[in-house]
């Protein structure tokens, strides 16, 4: 059993955690520190570098308004650091921990390879400075790393690493954590630093910045972002909300029409809640059955698990980083790399209703219906033959809930390039898609006013209308030419 730290002042280092319940470094340094402070990085250039956009940006500075509030309660002041790149963060960190005399520093871990990269060597520039690092594993139910095959192997498709994930999971309890204790006022009535200059220009301030290089971010302090209210209330709100009707959602889910998801994956990616808390909830409805029990919670616990399995790849599979796919023979592909037509796929405006009216919700609220992301993923992919990577960047610079381990799987999987994707000769039909999962046209009508007028059965595939855009590619040749140009990697 390790030994219990006993530190004097510590430091909570934020990142994609932005909430306090349940966050285990926060906890466990509540637990061993007398004095506690938080700092949270912002990073713009590298996070323009890895295509987080605008939405996606001002919902977790959003979450970080909220955050600061709620730890004022607990005496635990935030600070601010804004510097441009991750290889500035060792240096800068070291900084702030010897200005505020901080003995101890406590973060969750992150898994994509720079992230990695980035806290390696933040770990060893602050042992050589006798500071104290611990790094947590708070974003998924179990480390990655811990769900094996009987050979020790990654598993590389889903289905067995679900099972043998759930059998670790039935082993102990599911309890999430509480909010940290109250710390005392620093030094018997003294203050931390409102701010303090760090060089360079640089200035460690308690103030949460309203812009940031790179980023349109000024309407944070109002927490709405998108239509999105951000933050830890919000979320909570929000999967007490869908505990009310998880027991539909595997009968529910595939139509974009209903609201019959939990829309939580902007908090999941910020970190606002998280994901021990969603399966705590779905199994204390289930009996404490992580299978069986209502088709619905179980079908929900298995779209958790996909979240997980996606994030212990990116450990396992680090080429996941570097924009390559999981299947290296499908780098032969003879993609399409042509911008008019992607342009058109990105405006919704290629005469395929269901996909337009998919990429309209995208564009104008910053997120997308998972059903409408298969559905427009294969058709730019597989129809259109564009290389998967430029759509897997459109998504992560409009999305709000841009999660780069599930954008990448999915994008991977519907592209048949990934780990358990979808067989090549698989390809989504938008015009039997939308006739399946928005039948009357519902959806449709509210993102593409122009063909409101149309019957349920031309809506699908409409004929010419004034104001619309004619197809922009022949989906049934798409199709045929996908899976040639796939068998013949065989």
């Amino acid at each position: 059993m390790r030994r219990p730290l006993s530190l004097a002042r510590g430091l909570v280092w934020f990142r994609s955690d932005l909430r306090m319940q349940d966050n285990s470094a926060l906890y466990r340094a509540s637990q061993c520190c007398e004095y506690l402070a938080a700092l949270f990085i912002a990073c713009p250039h590298n996070w323009k570098s890895h295509g987080e956009g605008d939405a996606l940006v001002a919902f977790r500075m959003a979450c970080l308004h909220e955050l600061q509030t709620r730890l004022q309660t607990r005496n635990i002041p935030l600070y601010c650091l804004n510097i441009s790149t991750f290889s500035q963060v060792p240096k800068a960190l070291q900084q702030v921990a010897l200005r505020l005399k901080i003995e101890g520093v406590f973060a969750n871990a992150e898994y994509p390879i720079n992230e990695q990269r980035r806290d390696h060597a933040v770990r060893d520039i602050l042992c050589k400075s006798g500071i104290h690092i611990e790094y947590y594993s708070d974003r998924t139910l179990l480390p990655p790393g811990s769900v094996r095959t009987g050979n020790g192997e990654p598993y590389k498709v889903f289905t067995p690493f679900k099972r043998t994930l759930l059998q670790l999971c039935a082993e102990s309890a599911v309890n999430p954590l509480p909010v940290p204790r109250k710390m005392p006022i620093l030094d018997g009535g003294s203050h931390w630093p409102k701010w303090l200059e760090m060089g360079r220009g640089v200035r460690l301030t308690q103030k949460i910045p309203s812009q940031l290089p790179h980023y349109s971010i000024d309407n944070t302090v109002t927490g709405m972002v998108k239509g999105w209210k951000a933050g830890e209330k919000e979320a909570q709100k929000r999967l007490k909300l869908f505990g009310e009707r998880i027991t539909r959602y595997q009968a529910e889910r595939d139509f974009p029409a209903l609201d019959s998801t939990s829309r939580l994956s902007p908090y999941l990616n910020s970190g606002a809640i998280s994901i021990r808390q969603c399966a705590y909830m779905a199994l204390s409805l289930n009996d404490g059955n992580w299978q069986g029990g209502s088709e619905g919670i179980a079908c929900w616990i298995s779209e958790l698990i996909w979240r997980e399995f996606y994030t212990h790849l990116l450990v396992d599979f680090p080429r996941l980083s570097k924009g390559q796919p999981f299947k290296l023979e499908t780098e032969r592909i003879p993609w399409v790399y042509n911008q008019k037509l992607f342009d058109c796929w990105g405006r919704g405006e290629t005469g395929v209703p269901i996909v337009d009216a998919a990429m309209h919700q995208l564009n104008e609220s910053a997120w997308m219906h998972n059903r409408l992301r298969m559905i427009v993923a294969s058709f730019l992919s597989k129809n259109m033959l564009i290389d998967w990577r430029w759509g897997e960047r459109y998504f992560m610079q409009h999305l709000i809930d841009g999660d780069f381990a599930s954008n990448n799987g999915g994008w991977q999987w519907t592209a048949s390039t990934g780990t358990d994707a979808a067989p090549y000769f698989r390809v989504f039909n938008p015009y039997s898609q939308s006739q399946k999962f928005d039948p009357d046209g519902t959806f449709i009508r509210r993102y593409i006013p122009e063909l409101a007028s149309l019957n349920n059965r031309e809506i699908h595939n409409p004929p010419p209308v004034s104001g619309y855009p004619q197809v922009i590619c022949d989906v049934g040749a798409g199709r045929k030419r996908a899976i040639a140009v796939f068998a013949r990697l065989k």
